[in-house]
């Protein structure tokens, strides 16, 4: 059991109830807007799919809850879920499972994510789409679980957001429309998407720097000082407004994607937030609010892109 975990406070739900509280559904949404916002690209040239849309979006979410389910049974195996600022899955925290168990849900995830996949890419004819697949899965798993504990690296971010943004924003559009038929905008929205998704983790990493370094966990927040973490988390969702500028300048984004410009700025203003004495609790605010702008930033993209279709 987690180390942190303690008693159940309250009697064991159903097993699909517990499995849900194991993935930690409240983060799926960062699963779901690249989904979303890959499709909507494709609504100006009718490329899109709904069918094969909700298969990535299967893909997607089944590969985000493995990769949970994973990340917290290889945290409690290591100490790092410990602290009392560790954030681990509810059901993980109330002792319904524990860290065997965990692990078990995620690879469970994970093998249904393969097997959709497999069944999509062969559904549409498309089986380079099996490798985009597998190099999910593998992610999934190795960002946490040994040998290459990714998100124990200074890889952390890279490997969440790349992945997460713009793989899975790429993917979907790619699945739907083919590869050579991918407009600009689905790049520079994932890419956005993608930095908003390493500030996420990186304001998880500032919150347990110090924690993290003890138990040797070697994120980027543990190698900076308190000024170089506050400095990084300000530079990603800086870029947020950089990509939105240079994505309109260029023309890789419609001009109806200015309707994002509420989320930049609600980036810019959590990024004034951030400061070198913020405490764990600050830091965890910050956390929930870059969830927050990553819905808020998916959802006028993914409106921005439509306006895009019907003008």
């Amino acid at each position: 059991m987690t180390p942190n975990a303690g008693p159940a406070t309250q009697p064991r739900p159903g097993i699909a109830a517990v499995v849900w509280q194991s993935v930690r559904p409240r983060s799926l949404t960062v699963a779901v807007l690249p989904v979303l916002v890959g499709t909507a690209a494709l609504a100006r040239d009718h490329t899109w799919s709904a069918g094969v849309a909700l298969g990535c979006l299967g893909v997607a979410v089944l590969l985000q809850a493995g990769t949970n389910a994973i990340n917290d049974a290889e945290d409690a195996a290591t100490g790092a879920d410990a602290t009392p600022t560790a954030m681990p899955s509810l059901a993980l925290r109330r002792g319904w499972i524990d860290a065997r168990q965990a692990r078990l849900i995620g690879l469970g995830a994970l093998g249904l994510a393969a097997v959709l996949g497999l069944a999509l890419a062969l559904a549409i004819g498309k089986p380079w789409l099996l490798g985009l697949g597998a190099a999910g899965v593998v992610v999934g798993w190795a960002y946490t679980a040994p040998p290459l504990r990714l998100a124990y690296r200074p890889l952390g971010e890279l490997a969440s957001g790349g992945p997460m943004g713009i793989g899975i924003t790429w993917g979907t559009a790619a699945a739907q429309a083919g590869a050579t038929r991918v407009p600009p905008a689905v790049l520079w929205s994932g890419a956005m998407l993608a930095v908003i998704t390493a500030a996420i983790l990186h304001a998880n990493n500032a919150r347990d720097r110090e924690s993290d370094a003890r138990i040797g966990k070697r994120t980027v927040a543990t190698y900076l000082s308190p000024r170089g973490v506050v400095l990084e988390f300000r530079l990603l969702l800086a870029a947020t407004a950089v990509l939105l500028v240079a994505g309109l300048a260029t023309r890789g984004l419609p001009v109806t994607c200015l309707v994002a410009l509420p989320a930049v700025m609600q980036a810019l203003r959590a990024a004034a937030r951030a400061r070198p004495d913020l405490d764990a609790r600050g830091w965890t605010m910050l956390l929930i609010a870059c969830v927050g702008l990553h819905l808020l930033t998916g959802v006028l993209l993914a409106a921005g892109l439509l306006l895009h279709a019907w003008v």
